[in-house]
């Protein structure tokens, strides 16, 4: 498989907050395939595979979706797709963690397990073969109805059965061991996400410039050793290793689109001098 450049965005859907939830079929087509997809979001997502086939990217790693898998996302992690059919269909159902853990009760919480003990208790494939997916994808449906129908007392009907959804979840994929303060994770994520927002933007901004660690530590607000912690638990990879990626990102584009010399993009996208970009080029390979 071919390196993945990772542009860093944010998803700026808006859901209503009187009820954050929405359920939608999409079609996502090859020829939109694009390597600037990667993003995060303010919301929780479960997306079943209906049609097709495609990659998806998550925290560093890839995993080859098919018909009647589900994928699971929390909030912080950033992810994006890969469609390798000319088409490929999905359920996607999104909502914020405000939709099933309300102020007034602490049990809600719990429901919540699935998209915080990322990488512990749970994972974020569900295979079509794994027991009790077909009834998970049935609740799916029987949601996705209910949005579309709008029958008297959808609302209510739709929470109760996204709360099923999630009690199977719990129940039938999570590991052995304790969720700690769900409040807790769920807070400190959600913090540390907004941190390297502000550090993607940055250098999303001045790649062409000389920047060092320590300069988007600073912006992101933490010490450089955490940081780095931090963005490589994010994405699988450190924050050097970003910056050279999207560099040559930049100066493939810059040959396809300009008439300029290989020198010139080379010091336009940030490369000290040709030696540097050719060393970094082959270590890298071509995006």
């Amino acid at each position: 498989m071919e390196q993945m450049i990772m542009i860093i965005q944010k998803d700026t859907t808006k859901l209503d907050p009187r009820f954050p939830f929405q359920i939608q079929r999409r079609i996502l087509k090859r020829q939109d395939n694009t390597e600037n997809s990667f993003h995060w979001h303010s919301f929780c997502e479960i997306t079943c595979v209906e049609k097709g086939n495609g990659r998806y990217f998550v925290n560093g790693q890839t995993w080859s979706m098919h018909a009647g898998d589900i994928i699971i996302f929390n909030n912080v992690e950033l992810h994006g797709w890969w469609v390798e059919d000319p088409e490929m269909e999905v359920t996607v159902m999104i909502f914020s963690p405000e939709f099933v853990d309300t102020p007034s009760s602490s049990f809600d919480a719990s429901y919540l397990q699935p998209f915080i003990e990322r990488g512990t208790n749970f994972r974020n494939v569900i295979r079509s073969d794994e027991k009790y997916v077909t009834e998970i994808v049935s609740i799916l449906h029987d949601i996705d109805r209910e949005s579309k129908m709008k029958e008297t007392g959808y609302r209510q009907m739709i929470k109760a059965q996204v709360l099923r959804l999630l009690t199977l979840l719990i129940r039938h994929y999570q590991n052995d061991g304790s969720a700690g303060d769900d409040h807790q994770r769920l807070s400190q994520k959600k913090k540390q996400m907004q941190r390297l927002e502000a550090a993607f933007y940055y250098i999303n901004a001045h790649y062409t410039e000389k920047i060092t660690l320590k300069d988007v530590a600073a912006v992101a607000c933490l010490s450089p050793n955490y940081f780095s912690t931090c963005f490589r638990k994010a994405l699988g990879f450190g924050f050097e290793e970003y910056l050279t990626k999207m560099r040559l990102k930049k100066a493939e584009e810059m040959k396809k689109t300009t008439g300029l010399s290989v020198m010139e993009i080379a010091g336009r996208c940030g490369f000290c001098n040709m030696s540097n970009y050719y060393h970094l080029k082959k270590k890298y390979g071509s995006p």
